[in-house]
């Protein structure tokens, strides 16, 4: 059994996890401090590739929390990593929104609409048709894409957002043609961009979040301890009918410090 408290990195989802919307949970940021005090790093990672570091941090911050920018780690990163590793001096198009076109410059990665050796599909928050089809065109073509994460939906009120996987589904559609790699949680690149940027094994880190599909899989998958907690997208039923069994499951966030004192 994977124990709590051998875990030296606590790798947080973000909506749903220590807030809904604009209302931090109960508890959970008051939780974060007291694992920082016990020695414990402390750390998010989010499939929202839509959102700069700085609005990232802004929001907890406005919610009391004291992030810093180097706290954060997003699909954005993960995607210009893995670009940077395996597509060497590639000219890259990019589906998406200016937030996430700066990570690409900020990388070094060229961008081109005319013609590319890449394409990247985002949460493009700035989609419009004559983009989307332009995308097409170049697919059709056989320019190889990637998607920065697999999320259909994103957290929203009234109802959520269409995602990054919605977008894939159009495209699929549209050209019979699948994304050659996807990034985010839960897959490979990102646990391997984790280890690499807290210089830890996967053994010492511990995925938190509410997602069974994305953060639990993430860490079952790549060998980190999964702890799910019961504030956002899956209930207890869900979690006891799933097949992706997480090492842990806590009513919230704010139950964490207490079951690695316990020596869980």
């Amino acid at each position: 059994m994977k124990k709590l408290s051998d875990v030296e990195l606590f790798l947080f989802d973000m909506d749903g996890t220590v807030y809904i919307a604009d209302t931090p949970l109960p508890g959970a940021f008051e939780a974060l401090n007291e694992l920082k005090r016990m020695g414990k790093k402390v750390a998010f990672f989010t499939n929202n590739s839509s959102k700069s570091l700085l609005e990232c941090a802004d929001k907890l911050r406005s919610m009391g929390y004291d992030a810093e920018e180097e706290d954060i780690y997003t699909s954005s990163m993960v995607t210009c990593e893995y670009i940077k590793d395996n597509y060497k001096n590639a000219r890259v198009f990019v589906l998406g929104n200016d937030n996430l076109k700066q990570f690409f410059h900020d990388y070094g990665i060229t961008l081109d609409d005319r013609n590319p050796d890449l394409l990247v599909v985002g949460f493009d928050t700035s989609l419009t048709y004559g983009n989307l089809y332009k995308f097409c065109c170049f697919v059709h073509a056989g320019v190889p894409y990637i998607a920065t994460h697999p999320d259909i939906t994103c957290p929203s009120y009234p109802a959520p957002l269409p995602d990054v996987g919605a977008i894939l589904k159009m495209i699929e559609a549209s050209t019979d043609a699948k994304p050659v790699s996807i990034m985010g949680k839960p897959f490979k690149p990102s646990a391997e961009g984790i280890k690499k940027r807290f210089s830890l094994p996967a053994d010492k880190i511990a995925m938190v979040g509410d997602r069974l599909y994305t953060d639990i899989l993430f860490g079952v998958d790549n060998g980190m301890v999964s702890v799910l907690v019961l504030t956002g997208d899956t209930d207890a039923d869900m979690a006891e009918k799933s097949p992706v069994k997480a090492d842990y499951i806590l009513g919230s966030v704010r139950d964490i410090p207490e079951a690695v004192k316990s020596g869980r």
